[in-house]
């Protein structure tokens, strides 16, 4: 399986793409002075709005005291807040701040900036048939995990 994918058409395509974006991203995260961890952490917290320090931990296969370490340098910049869960005192509830949110749709808006540039460019050198599978891979996956 994995042979077939690699050097495929749109194993080439999505490469050409996440490097990208990743280059892009990689500037506007170190303009923040942010880990990668700490980035994952944003966006887990984005997409489920409240979640816990255990949840952070285990998403990212990290331990607990490197999660806390990690949840105050986040904390210290203004990035999430953390707050008394309401159903358990002793735990911690995390969510973005204002400051989070603006900074996720920051990433947001680069993020399609570069694939709409990316696209524009290799629609050229990229044959039609290949932009059709991976939309429509995207697409399939997207409506699944919305399930």
């Amino acid at each position: 399986m994995s042979n077939r994918i690699i050097n495929s058409p749109v194993e080439r395509f999505t490469r050409i793409l996440f490097s990208k974006v990743i280059q892009r991203l990689a500037v506007v995260v170190s303009e923040e002075h942010l880990s990668f961890s700490q980035v994952a952490a944003l966006h887990i917290i984005d997409r489920e709005g409240v979640v816990n320090v255990n949840d952070i931990s285990t998403s990212l296969n990290l331990s607990m005291s490197a999660t806390s370490r990690m949840i105050d340098e986040l904390v210290k910049k203004d990035l999430i807040e953390r707050k008394e869960d309401q159903e358990n005192r002793r735990a911690k509830t995390l969510s973005l701040t204002t400051s989070g949110k603006k900074f996720m749709d920051t990433l947001s808006i680069e993020r399609v900036k570069i694939i709409e540039e990316s696209a524009q460019a290799l629609a050229d050198k990229v044959p039609l048939k290949i932009l059709k599978i991976v939309s429509s891979k995207i697409f399939k996956n997207n409506s699944e995990a919305k399930k």
